[in-house]
């Protein structure tokens, strides 16, 4: 299983953009940045990874200046992956 997760340094601009993405019909969760990542405020957006393209180009565009990162989550045999994209 892979997943995306969008990371800000603000719970506000988290929860905004979560909104945002969902108004503009991607579907998206609220969660735990995983501390692997070790920026953010402890809270990201998790959007499916075929969505990747679609969240980072309106990332940019909204211009939440709290942007911190996209990091691919990979679980395999039962451990989580985390890198930076």
């Amino acid at each position: 299983m892979e997943y995306v997760v969008v990371a800000f340094r603000s719970r506000a601009h988290t929860v905004k953009f979560s909104e945002i993405l969902k108004r503009n019909g991607l579907p998206n969760e609220i969660i735990n940045t995983p501390k692997e990542a070790g920026v953010g405020c402890g809270l990201s957006v998790k959007v499916a990874k075929e969505r990747f393209y679609a969240v980072k180009n309106l990332t940019f565009s909204v211009g939440l200046n709290s942007f911190a990162g996209f990091f691919l989550v990979s679980v395999k045999e039962g451990r989580r992956i985390v890198r930076s994209i």
